[in-house]
C-alpha cells in the first residue's frame, strides 16, 4: 500500500486497475485508427478498379467499332446495304424512334435496341449483332448496330424510298468541284475535288464487363 499525506491510503491493486483501464482506451482508438485507415485504403484500391474497367471497356468498344467498320467497307458494293441485315446488326434508317442507351426513356424499355439478341423490343426494330474482335479483353461482351442515317429502306442516290412512295432522305456528302471550292489556287494542286456522293454511317457499340461495367461508343462513318 502507498500512503499519502491527508493519511489515506491506496492499494497497488487500485492503481492496477487503473492502468488497465487507460491501455484497453488506447488499444480501443488504435483499433478505431486502424480500421479507418484499412477502410480508406479499400476504397482507393475499388476506385482504382472501376476507373481500369471503364478504360479496358473503352478500347474493347473501339476494337468493336472498327469490327463494324470492316463489316461496312466490305459491303458497300451493290445494293446490299439499301436493306435492313439484322444478322450482321445492320439497319438501313437512323431509327430516331430507338432508345440506343436505355437512357431516353428509363422507365420504358420498350423503345429499347435488343442488346442481347433475340426478339426485337416492341417499339424498336434493332437488334445489336455481338462480336469477339482480336484483342479485345476477356469478360468482356461487345455488341455493336449500325445505321445508315435514312429515313427509308431504298438506295440512298433515289428519290423515293423502296417502297416507292416515301420521299428518300439521307445525310450524305456531295464533294464539290474546284469551281464552287473554297480552296485557295495552287495550295490543293490542279484537279478538282471529287463529286461522288457519299453517304453516312452512325456506329453504336456497347460493352459490358465486371463490376456491371456499362460503355458505349459512338462513331459516325462517311463511304
Amino acid at each position: 500500500r502507498m500512503k499519502f499525506p491527508s493519511g489515506r491510503f491506496i492499494s497497488r491493486t487500485a492503481q492496477r486497475g487503473v492502468s488497465l483501464i487507460v491501455v484497453l482506451i488506447s488499444l480501443l482508438i488504435m483499433s478505431f485508427a486502424a480500421v479507418a485507415l484499412l477502410r480508406s485504403t479499400d476504397t482507393a484500391t475499388l476506385i482504382a478498379g472501376n476507373l481500369t474497367f471503364k478504360k479496358t471497356a473503352l478500347a474493347s468498344g473501339d476494337s468493336g467499332t472498327e469490327t463494324a467498320i470492316t463489316w461496312l467497307t466490305g459491303n458497300l458494293t451493290g445494293t446490299t446495304l439499301h436493306a435492313d441485315i439484322t444478322a450482321n446488326g445492320y439497319y438501313s434508317r437512323s431509327a430516331e424512334t430507338c432508345d440506343l442507351t436505355g437512357q431516353e426513356t428509363p422507365n420504358d424499355a420498350t423503345d429499347d435496341v435488343k442488346w442481347a439478341g433475340g426478339a426485337a423490343n416492341a417499339n424498336c426494330p434493332m437488334i445489336a449483332v455481338t462480336v469477339t474482335p482480336a484483342g479485345a479483353a476477356a469478360g468482356y461482351t461487345i455488341s455493336y448496330v449500325i445505321n445508315r442515317v435514312c429515313n427509308a429502306a431504298g438506295d440512298p442516290g433515289s428519290v423515293v424510298a423502296a417502297d416507292g412512295v416515301t420521299p428518300m432522305i439521307c445525310s450524305r456528302q456531295t464533294n464539290a468541284d474546284s469551281s464552287s471550292s473554297t480552296r485557295a489556287g495552287g495550295a490543293y494542286g490542279s484537279m478538282p475535288l471529287s463529286g461522288v456522293p457519299q453517304t453516312y454511317y452512325r456506329i453504336t457499340t456497347r460493352v459490358t464487363g465486371p463490376r456491371n461495367t456499362v460503355r458505349y461508343v459512338q462513331a459516325f462513318v462517311v463511304a
